[in-house]
């Protein structure tokens, strides 16, 4: 699915628009509180659901739509860097502990795909703005600031969680039951970029970053409901 580069300024309720068409319609309400979902065994009846997607993802989504030009870009990318780098992590757990051939391709590419946006992102920042990814995080409007520090604290603890889980059928599961949301966060990330960032490379790979983690959501969504009663 090709994503249309949207027009002109979008407000912040364009941007929940947006992201609720891209994400399938679930979006999580901006004051819900995000707990992760603890692992745990699963019945023949239990329908098996991704964790929600973090509440604080849509406020920065809401944060980068208020923002312009320079201050747009350098305060995305100060974020999806290490958004990226998360996902890699996860990825290269799902290597070390999961048994899905499937899953695997998925964070083979994951690994591969995020390293090579997280590389391309850190050489525009250096090029286009003369800073490393930390100096444009202490650059970026105080919101966002403790919008990103939350984010990186719940990737934190769905990094610890993944390594609480045993090898084998189960960590598929958990892994995608996280990497959904993590997806669905970095979607909702590239939303003002790809409408709106000055430079029409960072335009590009944004839309390449939403199509590509939009089929991955899907094709986990598909593997996901597969599952029930298999675990």
């Amino acid at each position: 699915m090709y994503c249309t580069p949207f027009r002109g300024r979008r407000t912040a309720a364009a941007t929940i628009v947006a992201a609720t068409a891209l994400l399938g319609g679930a979006t999580a309400p901006a004051s819900a509180h995000w707990e992760a979902t603890p692992v745990s065994a699963h019945t023949q009846t239990e329908t098996l659901q991704p964790e929600p997607t973090s509440p604080t993802a849509y406020e920065f989504g809401e944060t980068l739509a208020g923002l312009e030009g320079e201050e747009l870009e350098i305060t995305f990318l100060a974020e999806i860097i290490g958004h990226h780098q998360g996902a890699i992590e996860m990825a290269q757990l799902e290597l070390e502990r999961g048994t899905s051939p499937d899953i695997r391709t998925h964070a083979e590419n994951i690994i591969a795909d995020q390293q090579h946006q997280i590389e391309q992102f850190t050489r525009w920042l250096d090029q286009w703005y003369g800073l490393t990814p930390d100096e444009a995080k202490a650059q970026a409007p105080e919101e966002a600031r403790q919008e990103m520090a939350t984010m990186e604290e719940e990737m934190q603890m769905m990094h610890e969680e993944l390594l609480a889980v045993e090898a084998g059928e189960g960590f598929d599961v958990a892994f995608v039951q996280k990497m959904i949301p993590h997806h669905s966060s970095g979607i909702i990330e590239f939303l003002e970029p790809q409408a709106r960032a000055p430079h029409a490379e960072l335009r590009v790979a944004s839309t390449a970053g939403i199509t590509t983690q939009q089929a991955q959501v899907a094709d986990f969504r598909t593997w996901l409901a597969g599952q029930d009663g298999n675990v």
